[in-house]
């Protein structure tokens, strides 16, 4: 890849919150970077920093957050634009696709109209020109009989509709970077193959960037091209997904792929004891079969093995 083709570079992310001990780290040193029209997989536990990192990128974390670092969306510096002007970006140039669609959307309003508003405020339709491109998008999405659909308030509608309105909301202003936090969670699994196929169908179409951001990695197989492990704001291991499917490298990623019931690595046992309680500079020291005192003492560096990174003493 050439930088030509690099949409987002995230470098020395760190997040930290405020505690009753003190302030929690929840992005620890965070690199990455996203390619033009790549689908992109953050994978890790509840916890692990992954929807931190896509506010983060919308410019919506809270303002007594510590940010550190820098995010760089086509050369744009995200950390230095003011609040009037991330607000010109954000739903404009990067959407996403929030977690659980019930809250995501307004019970008050009928769902047409919060899509409509997307076209009103960034592209500056009036209200009818804006339905009625709401109407095309709605059918874009796979749902049947828009014209109906728009007057309907989300508590009429099946989850798998909610998501597809949320989809929808995300995409109305062709954005160059879509975030989707959990998109397919809570959803039966012939609605969630119809979510990621809709998706896969977006990236194709338009081109579009995606960060999918989830804890399942038997999903990530079905539509990422790269993938990145956290655990406790740590980027621990980042490669191809096959490459990464057929040989993880860091422990915690074998430990992952051990709960998968089809994974053809596996020996039949998820997480191995914890050695003991106390916390190494590796996320997952306590826990790591091939712990050793250099990992309790220092954090490994990323560092490239063949094609990947991985942040490991192991190699």
């Amino acid at each position: 890849m050439t930088s030509s083709t690099v949409l987002v570079e995230i470098r020395g992310l760190w997040i930290s919150f405020p505690s009753s001990k003190g302030w929690n780290d929840a992005v620890c040193g965070l690199d990455l970077t996203l390619h033009k029209g790549e689908v992109f997989a953050l994978v890790g536990e509840s916890g692990s920093g992954k929807t931190v990192t896509g506010h983060a990128l919308m410019g919506l974390l809270p303002p007594y957050a510590r940010v550190k670092g820098e995010i760089s969306f086509q050369g744009k510096d995200l950390m230095a634009l003011s609040a009037k002007r991330y607000w010109a970006i954000r739903g404009r140039e990067i959407s996403m696709i929030f977690q659980e669609p019930m809250t995501a959307l307004n019970p008050t309003m009928k769902v047409g109209l919060q899509v409509a508003e997307v076209f009103m405020l960034h592209q500056g339709m009036r209200k009818r020109e804006a339905l009625r491109q709401t109407i095309s998008l709605l059918g874009e999405m796979g749902i049947p009989n828009p014209e109906a659909r728009i007057r309907e308030y989300p508590h009429q509608m099946s989850g798998g509709m909610r998501q597809r309105i949320l989809i929808a909301m995300a995409m109305a202003a062709m954005p160059k970077l879509l975030i989707a936090d959990e998109p397919t969670t809570a959803l039966d699994v012939t609605v969630q193959a119809q979510i990621l196929s809709l998706l896969k169908r977006l990236q194709r179409d338009r081109g579009t960037t995606i960060l999918f951001i989830t804890h399942d990695l038997g999903i990530v197989a079905e539509i990422a091209h790269r993938v990145g492990v956290i655990k406790g704001g740590f980027l621990l291991e980042e490669g191809r997904v096959e490459e990464l499917y057929e040989k993880p490298l860091h422990p915690y990623s074998k430990a992952l792929f051990e709960v998968l019931p089809h994974w053809r690595g596996r020996r039949g046992f998820s997480l191995p004891d914890a050695k003991n309680s106390s916390y190494g500079m590796c996320p997952f020291y306590s826990h790591c079969a091939w712990a050793k005192e250099a990992c309790r003492e220092h954090l490994p560096p990323l560092k490239r093995v063949g094609n990947r990174l991985v942040r490991c003493w192991l190699y």
